[in-house]
């Protein structure tokens, strides 16, 4: 239930989950939340998905995003889909070490509330672990 947008700086990751979410609000019946750095997706998404500005909280590490995402699905326990853009930003790292265990626990996490995850990470998808690769969604 995790999916991975993973692709190059600039390659457009971010406007296709944008596009995604918008397509996602259109049913009512869908309650997103959207991790993000900064405020890029005010005023580009409906109204309705739930914006958090990880810059808001003290998070660093992929521990510590696991634990914000449980206490967002703790919060609330409807969410049908979390999108987190730029998980090297969220997550206040760089490279790729510890973001295999990070994914799977994430999915776990996922299986066990039924709630479908999309992630970007801005990589070169040859460079990331080979365990990865059934998440992996390569963007061009």
């Amino acid at each position: 239930m995790v999916e991975a947008i993973v692709g190059r700086k600039g390659g457009g990751k971010t406007a296709a989950i944008m596009k995604m979410i918008n397509e996602l609000s259109q049913n009512e019946d869908n309650n997103i939340v959207c991790l993000e750095v900064g405020r890029r997706f005010d005023g580009h998404v409906p109204y309705t998905v739930r914006l958090v500005d990880v810059e808001e909280f003290p998070i660093q590490g992929y521990g510590q995003v696991l634990a914000f995402i449980a206490g967002v699905i703790a919060k609330d326990y409807d969410i049908s889909h979390i999108f987190l853009d730029s998980i090297y930003k969220i997550a206040k790292v760089e490279g790729s070490e510890g973001l295999t265990d990070f994914v799977k626990a994430l999915d776990e996490l996922a299986h066990n509330f039924e709630v479908q995850v999309y992630l970007t990470i801005s990589d070169d998808p040859e460079a990331l672990p080979s365990d990865l690769t059934p998440y992996l969604n390569i963007h061009h």
